[in-house]
């Protein structure tokens, strides 16, 4: 059975994810703002992301583990990789905005905007984070391979089980 196969539901995550992303990206500067659901799409794509470690780690993860520790092993074995540099303060960066996102601690996130005001974060910068970490959450779904759930070695070349 492939690793799409084994995880139906992470499927049904995507699609889902697909589906209101293709709702938010209809509006433009100035539309009315009553069908957006950005706060929809950012606990969205945290689960998928979760979701997709997880699966990726099966069965080396406990209930307690959350994203930080998730993306560290992951990153650890080689499965993904985080596009930084540095992958530590990568998985920091995105800890930080799950954190923001799950915990709703809007105000942290403004604080660590420069001191800005909640409202002022919501305007600059919340829905460009909500694209950063689809973007790469995309990033990190792209590295395994959807048959054996596995790294690719190359383009075309899953790596082999161990």
């Amino acid at each position: 059975m492939t690793f799409k196969a084994r995880h139906p539901e992470l499927q049904h995550l995507v699609r889902e994810l697909h589906l209101l992303r293709n709702n938010n990206l209809r509006f433009k500067e100035g539309d009315p703002r009553d069908g957006l659901m950005l706060f929809a799409e950012a606990g969205l794509v945290l689960l998928v992301l979760e979701r997709f470690l997880r699966a990726i780690l099966d069965p080396d993860v406990t209930d307690g583990d959350a994203l930080y520790n998730l993306l560290q092993r992951a990153v650890s074995r080689g499965l993904v990789r985080v596009p930084w540099d540095d992958q530590e303060d990568g998985i920091k960066k995105l800890k930080d905005v799950r954190n923001t996102i799950l915990h709703g601690n809007y105000e942290q996130a403004a604080r660590q905007a420069g001191g800005v005001s909640i409202g002022a974060y919501f305007k600059a910068q919340f829905a460009s984070e909500v694209e950063a970490m689809f973007k790469v959450t995309d990033h990190l779904m792209r590295q395994i391979d959807h048959a054996t759930g596995r790294p690719w070695l190359s383009e075309h070349e899953p790596q082999a089980q161990p």
